[in-house]
């Protein structure tokens, strides 16, 4: 490895989380088998054997003051910023637990893989040069396994680059958008799951999620992805419970489709 990222880089998962979700309010604190969303997302990343530490990244809002409460007390870092300056809440969360790198993860993903962070972040670390290392570009994974890791170099550019306040709400879309000026690496699936839904934004996305945790957790254990599969496999009826909120134009990658319809409507 080159001179640009250590030998042995300190990598951070931060968890980008905030109660102010209009399509489900309060999702973050919403309970599954008696842990909240945010405490899912503590629990399987802490599965995770290529990160160095796990922090929740919320606003410093007073309506996500029960978020960071909630942290505290399962024992979650937190650090709070910028509502809407993501890539400033970013880089000062790295900075303030002095990370070489981050892997950020939304808080409507309880169901992210451990395992599928490990291998981002490997590639991440074979590729000490690259801005951005994904597996949404083009997505291939289910909806809700969205996965990036970056240095905080490449935070430190945004930061300076991005001016834009929507650029700087929806920079991994934004550094998308400009996929030129920036050396972004994809990881992909071996088939294309895009039409599987198991991220959380609606009542019947939470019905699905947790339907999945009451056949597959065992206490002190993670299932993976593969588990999941298998799982819709012996009872496909279970993707029923979402299926009319699957985005069919996931194919085409919603992210910027969504970004690029904020961008319209801004001008």
């Amino acid at each position: 490895m080159n001179a640009l990222i250590k030998q042995n880089p300190r990598i951070i998962a931060l968890v980008q989380a905030r109660m102010g979700s209009t399509r489900l309010p309060q999702k973050a604190l919403m309970k599954i088998l008696d842990k909240t969303l945010i405490e899912w997302i503590f629990y399987r990343l802490s599965f995770a054997k290529e990160i160095n530490g796990i922090a929740l990244s919320t606003s410093d809002t007073p309506e996500n003051d029960i978020l960071a409460e909630h942290a505290r007390n399962i024992g979650l870092q937190c650090f709070r910023g910028s509502e809407t300056a993501l890539i400033k809440r970013h880089l000062e969360a790295a900075r303030m637990y002095n990370a070489d790198a981050i892997v950020r993860i939304t808080g409507d993903n309880p169901l992210v893989d451990p395992a599928i962070v490990d291998k981002l972040v490997k590639f991440f670390k074979d590729n000490d040069t690259t801005d951005l290392v994904t597996n949404v570009f083009p997505p291939t994974f289910p909806d809700g396994m969205d996965i990036e890791v970056m240095s905080i170099r490449t935070l430190e550019r945004l930061d300076k680059e991005f001016q834009n306040a929507l650029d700087r709400e929806w920079f991994i879309a934004a550094m998308m958008e400009k996929k030129d000026a920036f050396s972004i690496l994809n990881l992909s699936y071996k088939d294309n799951l895009v039409g599987l839904r198991l991220t959380v934004d609606y009542p019947e996305d939470l019905a699905l999620v947790e339907k999945i945790f009451s056949k597959l957790h065992r206490e002190n254990e993670v299932f993976h992805l593969e588990d999941m599969l298998s799982l819709f496999k012996r009872e496909p009826t279970l993707l029923s419970i979402n299926k009319k909120w699957v985005d069919t134009t996931l194919i085409n990658n919603s992210r910027l489709k969504t970004f690029y319809e904020l961008k319209k409507n801004t001008h």
